[in-house]
């Protein structure tokens, strides 16, 4: 089981076969080997396969999927935090998901429907924590609020780490006192035998002599380049959103740092010994959610003022919305949770229309056709006083 995040939704919008089954289902209070929970896994399979038996797709699709189906057991729906489940199964691929939604429902058909999970996008998706100070380094995964220590290869557990392999004879010593030539500097390996004020060395007293602080000050970049970077090489090739823990000096040389894409710009400044692990994963959820309303917001903005101005740049109507999405015009879609509209879409000529006799569902089209071609997925909820079902932004007016 999968919680849901905007990657999952992501790859499942990417999704397109002769058979695609979505089964959302609610699992009863309780925990264990509890028979309710079985139960209701049972009775939301006898409706799937009833729906597939109707759904006039080829033989071959349909054993796959059947196959798939009666494979979901217990241990894969057992544990939805909110004692929702939804399971998307097509011939070639399951995948159960942890999430939020209203309904209970089974859906057939070419692609999945994924308009019941868009109010599971108002929580706080998975994220990672990088903490990072003098002393430690190390970053945390938090799936479903719990966090998890990751294995990082190549990042420095310490400034220590890296500060023992220092040339002393270029760079000067922080502890102010220069490297006499010696077999054991950095040329030669780690350095010799600390005295009580640091490196064995000779102190140097003349004008041309480094400034310890200085040479401090560059190690403590270093150590903040090394540390990134492994968190981004870890990262890489997802979109999981990155918070940033460090004293404020720290903080500032990681976030310059940073190339990772998905970075939270408002992090952490607070020294990470300062803060247990439930007032870390309060802190870093605290500037998830300020970066999300502050994207959402932005989004609404765009949204509302085109439509106040009558402009091209956006619009609140399903048929020109799906067309745009499919064009790959539209940036922002907002879409009111669990919303279905039956109607018409052709692909080949880019139309839409509403119809309630339609085989397409325009709210789960606008929705796939959206995340296919890069654009973002808000739930529009309170945003809308008068009842529409979805509205967007385009990239570029018509």
């Amino acid at each position: 089981m999968q919680t849901l995040n905007p990657t999952l939704l992501r790859d499942l919008a990417l999704c397109e076969g002769p058979l695609c089954v979505s089964l959302y289902m609610e699992m009863s209070a309780g925990g264990g080997e509890h028979d309710h929970i079985r139960i209701a896994l049972k009775n939301a399979k006898a409706d799937a396969k009833a729906a597939i038996a109707d759904a006039g797709a080829d033989a071959a699709a349909v054993y796959a999927v059947q196959q798939r189906l009666a494979d979901l057991s217990y241990d894969d729906v057992v544990g939805g935090r909110d004692r929702r489940v939804a399971a998307f199964i097509a011939p070639d691929r399951t995948q159960v998901v942890d999430a939020s939604f209203t309904e209970t429902s089974v859906h057939v058909g070419t692609r999945f429907r994924l308009a019941p999970l868009l109010a599971a996008l108002e929580q706080t998706p998975d994220h990672a924590v990088l903490v990072a100070s003098s002393d430690r380094a190390c970053l945390y995964r938090v799936t479903g609020g719990v966090l998890n220590l990751q294995k990082v290869a190549d990042m420095p557990g310490s400034l220590t780490e890296i500060s023992q392999f220092t040339d002393q004879q270029e760079k000067g010593n922080i502890h102010g006192r220069e490297d006499s030539g010696i077999p054991a500097s950095y040329r030669g390996g780690l350095v010799g035998p600390s005295g009580p004020a640091g490196p064995t060395g000779v102190p140097h007293h003349s004008m041309g002599g480094h400034d310890w602080r200085e040479d401090h000050e560059q190690e403590l970049r270093v150590y903040a380049n090394l540390v990134i970077n492994a968190a981004q090489r870890h990262l890489s090739g997802t979109s999981t959103p990155l918070v940033i823990a460090a004293d404020e000096r720290l903080y500032g040389m990681i976030h310059s740092s940073c190339e990772y894409p998905f970075l939270v710009e408002e992090g952490i400044t607070r020294h990470p010994v300062s803060l247990d692990q439930e007032e870390l994963r309060h802190a870093a959820a605290k500037c998830l959610h300020r970066e999300i309303s502050k994207r959402r917001a932005d989004a609404w903005d765009k949204v509302a003022m085109s439509m106040g101005r009558g402009d091209s740049e956006a619009s609140d109507n399903p048929a020109d919305i799906v067309v745009a999405a499919a064009a790959g015009r539209v940036a922002h879609l907002f879409v009111q949770s669990g919303a279905s509209l039956p109607g018409r879409f052709d692909a080949g000529n880019l139309t839409a229309e509403a119809n309630a006799g339609g085989a397409d569902d325009l709210i789960d089209r606008a929705i796939i056709e959206t995340l296919r071609n890069g654009g973002d997925i808000f739930p529009m909820e309170d945003r809308n006083g008068e009842g529409k079902l979805m509205a967007a932004s385009y990239r570029y007016p018509v």
